[in-house]
């Protein structure tokens, strides 16, 4: 559970004070939501919340909806409110158009309910919603997104001791995802019991924690939730380079190790393959010399790629950017290449400055010539403008910058959903 507390700090939304990246989600250009699903939402509505905090979450529960086909062979959505004890509101069957969906969601009342029974609405969720009698489909995605300002609190509702409840919800909620639901959580404000909705949560990449409630409607938690549920890199084929930084200045192959580390989990969101619909995957490192460790047709699965990963070796030198961008066109894409209609995208990896920036400005050139989107990310004592200079336009959607290596995977969702904008585009 420690490693799962620690990795929830990822998702901390207003600030992201672990991560001083150069983006903005919220001005991206997502496109409407194309995997349909099964979505409940379990909406807390308990007095802690207060009147008006809970008109903005179900406000922040429309935006969501707005970007979904809702229909009977589209995305279908119930929910279930929850304080003193759960309620059903509407299940899979009840609403067939938007119109409809969005007029029920605005005219839930607020209970004002003086408990949190979080594992009611869970095993209600399992028993009652993801069920065929409630119109869950067997053949399409199963998704729960819980909202709450605090933690499992009995009161007098039910007979426990607080530690039976917690334990309760925990239980509630590994049978909801035992039963094949992915639970995404959010935790807004102070009371919030963190290490309970990282237990709650599909894993702690899937819990995501605001400040305020205002944060909602404020932060781009919206969209990344959105575009997390809505997966539109799936079927889509796209050719990547990650383009890996090895010279002295990182210092250590422990953290080289961090670099390699960032793209084996990268990797997990995209069906790899030589397919015509997959993604293909190379890898090129620079320091004094660069090198094409592996090209886009070495590996035609996720498990060879990523055993590739762990046998690049670290080498110390100085930081040669553009030898690497010189193998990215020389030997990158052209080595086997697809139609123009496949998006390019490399990946540039880097803590330091160039050694021989006016190189890079040459090489660089071409690189934009040849269309192959660029997205770099830094860390350390990186080269702002150079970074800037690296990514394809627009910068906020392109350049990413973290503190130091260490908190390099505050930055993989994000980039994960930029480039899932690009292919889902193509």
């Amino acid at each position: 559970m420690d490693e799962e507390v620690r990795q929830f700090k990822m998702n901390y939304i207003p600030g992201n004070t672990d991560s001083q990246f150069i983006f903005n989600l919220a001005e991206s250009s997502s496109t409407d939501c194309s995997q349909d699903a099964d979505i409940a939402f379990l909406i807390d509505t308990s007095r802690s919340l207060g009147l008006q905090a809970y008109k903005k979450e179900l406000h922040f529960v429309e935006r969501v909806l707005e970007r979904y086909e809702i229909g009977t062979n589209k995305t279908k959505v119930a929910v279930i409110t929850f304080s003193a004890g759960s309620k059903l509101e509407f299940d899979f069957n009840r609403y067939n158009r938007k119109d409809e969906v969005l007029r029920a969601i605005r005219s839930i009342p607020y209970t004002d309910g003086l408990c949190t029974t979080i594992y009611r609405a869970l095993k209600q969720a399992r028993e009652e919603v993801f069920v065929p009698q409630a119109g869950d489909r067997e053949n399409f995605k199963n998704l729960a997104v819980i909202l709450t300002d605090g933690e499992t609190n009995p009161g007098r509702y039910d007979l426990y001791t607080l530690p039976k409840a917690k334990s309760l919800t925990r239980q509630e909620a590994n049978d909801l995802k035992f039963h094949g639901v992915e639970v995404f959580g959010i935790g807004v404000g102070h009371r919030v019991d963190h290490v309970e909705m990282i237990g709650i949560s599909s894993g702690a990449r899937n819990y995501y924690r605001v400040d305020d409630i205002d944060d909602l409607e404020k932060s781009r938690l919206f969209h990344i939730l959105l575009n997390k549920v809505c997966a539109r890199c799936n079927n889509k084929p796209a050719d990547i380079f990650f383009i890996v930084d090895k010279s002295s200045s990182l210092g250590s192959v422990a953290n080289f190790d961090k670099e390699l580390s960032f793209i084996a989990r990268f990797v997990e969101g995209f069906n790899i393959g030589q397919g015509t619909q997959d993604v293909r995957v190379g890898v090129i490192s620079f320091s004094t010399d660069a090198q094409l460790e592996f090209g886009l047709s070495a590996y035609g699965d996720k498990r060879s790629l990523q055993d590739a990963l762990l046998d690049i070796k670290f080498s110390l030198g100085n930081t040669y950017t553009h030898k690497a961008f010189e193998i990215l066109l020389n030997q990158g894409f052209s080595a086997s290449p697809r139609p123009l209609t496949v998006p390019r995208v490399g990946v540039i990896m880097t803590d330091g400055q160039s050694t021989n920036p006016y190189k890079l400005d040459d090489v660089l050139k071409l690189v934009k010539l040849r269309g192959i989107e660029i997205f770099s990310i830094g860390f350390g004592s990186v080269d702002i403008p150079e970074l800037n200079k690296m990514a394809t336009v627009p910068d906020h959607t392109h350049v990413f910058v973290v503190d130091d290596i260490h908190t390099l995977d505050t930055v993989r969702d994000e980039l994960y959903l930029e480039i899932c904008n690009l292919i889902g585009q193509s």
